[in-house]
């Protein structure tokens, strides 16, 4: 592909700016469209560039802005804006406004590229129907379309964009090419071909809901383990004798997946299957219905804890350590921490919240002087996010400490029974 083409990247977060990035530094003229202030100033500032590429920005030609008509001229328009879920329904209204912006400024010719996870069927709704209804545009003839379902996870040190396999489908064997031949001229990885838009929607929603299903075998493992007095690492240990072997790959349990892909794609599937193909997901909705239960869980094991030790809850204080849905990440989006933190907070317990890295508005949250103070008046230690920070500290040392809540089993338990404190752990 001749690197003399312009490329439109639409959402400038946390998949699209690294793309944007990326297509910049291979040789690409990038545009980048946003409606957020802050990204936009971010992009045209070049201060959230991936790590990888900090070294290679001097001359890249990049401009981002919330304009879509400086699309008119771009070869490539990709889509890279979030479709969440809204009770555990999917919403696609950022999508449609995006592919009713461009709408008119498709270059005839140019090859429409979606990366934002809809269920099969729905790039074609959302693109082409909308298309030949509002401007006429016919597939295939005035512009080309495909799907390659956007893979990153964000503070990953071995896998980004630049090295993480991609499939993709497409409306022709053109545009397979066409897309095909543009991710592989920026990544260092493979990109599998599909034989259809629909084959790689499918991809994106099953490989998150594997992951989905997986947590919740994790989980359901580790309420077994608990009603067996079980320790549900000794179980595990056991397990991975057969996956050193074998090659099987083992999650493990803790308070519920969070982020953008995992407690949301698998919804995009269980109402698309229902409805379009009449395909029973019952399995689905069960792995759903365990993961989101966990911090419900953890939040009763820590109150029959204390009460069968003679000790009231309500006289307890709380302090909460890390609401972001994953270790060294602010992003809180889904995050069980954060559902946990509430469900003490509504039984009007005293609870306490400190997270520097979390992107969230509580006051507070990040002050470490308050911090120093909540941690030496506080009963339990909640850790809700396995931040590195929290797993350095030395719990041992605060004698005010009663209980420690691991919600993700990573802190020495030895070490904190021996100090005094009973500690307690999902599956422990």
């Amino acid at each position: 592909m001749s690197k003399s083409n312009k490329v439109g990247i639409i959402g400038l977060g946390y998949v699209g700016a690294p793309l944007a990035y990326l297509a910049a530094i291979t040789g690409y003229t990038v545009i980048g469209i946003d409606n957020n202030e802050e990204a936009i100033e971010n992009m045209n500032r070049k201060i959230n560039a991936p790590n990888e590429l900090h070294d290679k920005l001097d001359k890249v030609e990049l401009i981002a802005s919330n304009d879509y008509s400086l699309l008119r001229d771009t070869d490539i328009i990709i889509i890279c804006v979030p479709t969440p879920t809204i009770n555990n329904k999917p919403d696609t209204s950022i999508l449609k406004n995006v592919i009713s912006g461009i709408s008119k400024f498709i270059k005839r010719g140019c090859l429409i590229i979606v990366e934002s996870t809809v269920a099969p069927g729905m790039t074609r709704e959302y693109v082409e129907q909308y298309l030949l209804k509002k401007e006429k545009l016919i597939i295939n003839k005035d512009y080309y379309l495909a799907y390659c379902p956007e893979r990153i996870d964000p503070g990953n040190k071995k896998f980004w964009v630049g090295n993480i396999n991609r499939v993709c489908g497409a409306s022709s064997d053109y545009a397979l090419n066409k897309a095909c031949e543009f991710y592989q001229s920026m990544i260092k990885a493979r990109v599998i071909p599909m034989e259809s838009i629909e084959e790689a929607e499918l991809v994106k929603v099953w490989e998150n809901s594997m992951r989905n299903v997986s947590i919740a075998q994790a989980n359901l493992l580790a309420m077994m383990c608990d009603k067996y007095h079980f320790s549900v690492e000794q179980v595990l240990e056991g397990l991975n004798s057969k996956v050193e072997q074998f090659g099987l790959t083992l999650a493990y349990p803790g308070i519920g997946p969070g982020g953008h892909c995992i407690p949301e794609d698998i919804h995009y599937l269980i109402n698309t299957s229902e409805k379009d193909i009449d395909i029973n997901m019952n399995l689905l909705k069960e792995a759903v219905k365990i993961n989101e239960e966990m911090p419900r869980y953890a939040y009763d094991k820590i109150k029959s804890i204390i009460q069968k030790s003679g000790e009231k809850v309500e006289k307890m204080k709380f302090l909460m350590l890390g609401i972001s849905y994953k270790p060294n990440s602010a992003d809180i989006r889904k995050s069980q921490a954060l559902v946990l933190y509430n469900l003490i907070k509504n039984d009007n317990q005293k609870i306490d919240l400190y997270d520097p890295i979390a992107k969230y508005d509580i006051k507070d949250i990040s002050s470490k002087k308050i911090f120093e103070k909540k941690i030496s008046e506080a009963d339990i230690i909640i850790v809700g996010c396995a931040h590195d920070i929290f797993l350095q500290l030395d719990y041992t040392h605060y004698k005010n400490v009663k209980y420690i809540l691991d919600c993700w089993n990573k802190l020495d338990e030895s070490k904190i029974e021996k100090a005094g404190i009973h500690y307690i752990g999902v599956g422990k």
